[in-house]
């Protein structure tokens, strides 16, 4: 859409005259001459209303423009953030990573997201530390199923047998 504006030039003033223009026009010419200056005036008056509201809408149509490239360029940065996020979980799915650990998958690239996957995986399948065995370790003996571990350590101790 091109810019065609065309402002309409203010009316120059008429050079006045040099004479008197009671002294050639007569009465009626005087009356007619100051209505057509007062007209004049009026019509140089609206002019510049007009020109002032054309103004005004082309400030609209500029502020138009700025909402919608705000408006696009919130949607750029909206379509990256989902593309990010599409990649990360593409990686994510290819690789095993579990859903609660996706958070983790940092970069900008996908290959960046590969490789943090990669080192995730590989610190989730290393063996850990072993667990405890509660069968394992104490006196060495078996308690009855009934039995009290504590009063028998006790009794124990107190040479109470």
């Amino acid at each position: 859409m091109s810019e065609d504006t065309t402002a309409v030039p203010a009316a120059e003033p008429a050079a006045e005259p040099t004479q008197e223009p009671a002294e050639t026009l007569g009465e009626n010419g005087v009356k007619a001459l100051q209505a057509e200056r007062e007209a004049r005036k009026a019509a140089e008056k609206a002019v510049a209303d007009l020109n002032a509201k054309l103004q005004g809408f082309e400030d609209a149509k500029l502020s138009d423009i700025e909402r919608a490239n705000k408006a696009a360029a919130d949607a750029a940065a909206e379509l990256a953030s989902l593309r990010t996020e599409n990649a990360r979980s593409k990686v994510a799915l290819e690789k095993g990573v579990p859903a609660d650990l996706i958070e983790f998958l940092t970069g900008d690239t996908a290959e960046d997201m590969a490789a943090k996957a990669d080192v995730l995986m590989a610190r989730l399948s290393s063996p850990g530390v072993p667990k405890p065995d509660p069968s394992q370790g104490g006196s060495g003996q078996a308690h009855a199923l009934n039995g009290d571990p504590l009063f028998d350590a006790l009794k124990n101790s107190l040479g109470i047998g």
